[in-house]
């Protein structure tokens, strides 16, 4: 905390006005971003990882590495995307409407806290009559679908901390908590502490978040510590990771999901699965607060033009040598494979190029997003399936998406290659052996690498040495033999088919008579008559 003090400089809030008489009066929202439109949010939402056509030309390890950046810095964004940024951008807005240093709503907010934290008594108040203006949100839908993700890069248009030096204020506009698995409430609300602590730098885990305090305690300091730093959105994420039983019944889990927007008054996301979203219809159907914005239901990307474009500019991104167009057939298949989702498309994608890659074929080929999926993929075959049947208690039963292990995958294919860059890199060092001592024999590089070539055509696994020891039987390139040097004068003395010697019997015409007569030269005319 001392250390944002001393830096304020670094968050301190710069106020503008929106055109909205409710924002433009209350300071924790004048100093949020401006309100975008729709071309902007998904300008700002968008992402896409960093890429050189020259990277192409580089070697298949590295092109492998950066393959892998499409799993963690792509994203198209989509209709529904732009629609989840609309409403958390209205949903922090409206929340801090009844929470407003400059008409003391938010030191009212502060007082009442305080009174419950003193008493534990959540129902406690000093202040009566004061209404919250925050209300839930619930996003539901299969895992892969991209929920988690959508969130974080909206969440990453808002600063982390506003620092509001004049109303000694230390802004929170968003917090994100994940349920951790088989988790109980207890767990959740020390998590709440625990992340505040890393965002700002504070102890209030020790402070405010020991386990014996129970529920209700740990609830009324999460109350205090969101309104003493004005936080904005509160996302839950894996909420079906809670756990019915450690968490004292559904009963318990209604009322604290309630207490949280109707004490703390600031507005809450649920985030979760099929099996959360059945928990939450079912207790909360009478709660008005806690789904005021609706419950959102994200499934997997139908196969529309959403699809194809979110695929067409996924496809720009290949590191391979002999890429091709994303044709029909590739998108049809890639949709059969994935269902949609677009965890799976992304993954799937990455490790077809990595497969394309190791195999030297250096193109996305039908056969081998096959392979890969038949390979790398068996775990969500049954999920799969059910979404290829449209069964919806069948997907109800694959509640966690349990995904490849794409890291290790590429570890291990980055390996292999490893491997076998080094093989040839020794092989090329022992042949290097060969050529120097077949250049002794008289062969060049040519002659020498067929030479080589046609050793081990005929013989697969001959060695280095037994190649050698072949070039040393016998001289495969003969001496030229220097020319025996005869005066003319001496020429009558040559082998009588030495064509010196006829030179030296028959002068002129005479020389060309004989060669005619011993067949040395062809007779044209005779040939042409």
């Amino acid at each position: 905390m001392n250390d944002l003090k001393n830096n304020f400089e670094k968050c301190t809030a710069v106020y503008r006005n929106t055109g909205i008489s409710e924002y433009d009066d209350n300071p924790l929202i004048k100093a949020l971003p401006p309100l975008y439109d729709a071309r902007q949010v998904a300008s700002k939402l968008k992402q896409l990882p960093a890429f050189d056509i020259k990277e192409i030309e580089l070697n298949s390890v590295l092109r492998t590495h950066m393959a892998y950046r499409l799993t963690y810095s792509f994203f198209q964004p989509l209709s529904q995307h732009l629609n989840l940024e609309s409403k958390i951008s209205l949903m922090i807005r409206k929340g801090y409407i009844a929470r407003n240093p400059d008409n003391g709503l938010y030191y009212s907010q502060l007082q009442n806290g305080y009174e419950r934290v003193i008493t534990g008594d959540l129902n406690s108040f000093v202040f009566k009559g004061i209404e919250t203006t925050a209300e839930g949100l619930s996003l539901f839908g299969c895992s892969g679908c991209g929920k988690s993700k959508t969130i974080e890069r909206v969440l990453g248009m808002y600063p982390p901390v506003i620092c509001h030096p004049k109303y000694n204020i230390v802004q929170l506009p968003y917090l994100k908590l994940e349920c951790p698995s088989d988790g109980d409430l207890i767990s959740l609300c020390i998590d709440f502490f625990e992340k505040v602590d890393m965002v700002l730098g504070t102890d209030y885990k020790i402070s405010h978040g020991r386990k014996k305090m129970g529920v209700s305690g740990l609830v009324a300091g999460m109350c205090q510590i969101a309104n003493f730093h004005a936080l904005g959105i509160l996302i839950i994420d894996e909420v079906q990771n809670l756990n019915e039983a450690k968490s004292g019944g559904a009963k318990k889990m209604h009322n604290f999901f309630v207490s949280l927007v109707n004490t703390i008054g600031v507005p809450i996301i649920q985030i979760g699965t099929h099996k959360a979203r059945s928990f939450f219809q079912q207790t909360f159907r009478a709660a008005r607060r806690i789904t005021g914005m609706g419950s959102l239901l994200w499934d997997r990307l139908p196969k529309n033009e959403q699809w194809e474009r979110f695929l067409k500019t996924l496809w720009k991104y290949q590191w391979l040598k002999d890429a091709k167009p994303l044709d029909k057939e590739i998108s049809d298949l890639m949709y059969d494979r994935t269902q949609g989702v677009m965890d799976i498309l992304i993954n799937l994608f990455v490790l077809s190029q990595s497969r394309a890659i190791v195999t030297g074929k250096e193109t996305i080929s039908p056969g081998i997003i096959s392979s890969v999926y038949e390979d790398e993929f068996k775990p969500v075959h049954p999920m799969l399936e059910a979404l290829r049947k449209n069964d919806v208690k069948m997907i109800k039963n694959f509640d966690d998406l349990m995904m490849p292990n794409i890291q290790q995958t590429i570890v291990n294919t980055t390996n292999s290659l490893i491997r076998e860059i080094q093989q040839k890199q020794s092989t090329k060092s022992k042949d290097s052996i060969f050529y120097s001592k077949a250049k002794l024999k008289g062969l060049d590089q040519d002659m020498a690498t067929t030479l080589l070539n046609e050793l081990r055509n005929l013989q697969p696994d001959i060695s280095l040495e037994e190649a050698v020891s072949f070039l040393e039987k016998e001289p495969l390139v003969k001496e030229k033999q220097k020319p025996n040097k005869v005066s003319v004068k001496d020429w009558n003395k040559l082998d009588h088919d030495d064509l010196r010697y006829l030179f030296s019997k028959k002068k002129g015409s005479e020389f060309y008579q004989e060669l005619l007569k011993n067949r040395i030269i062809l007779d044209l005319n005779a040939l042409v008559s």
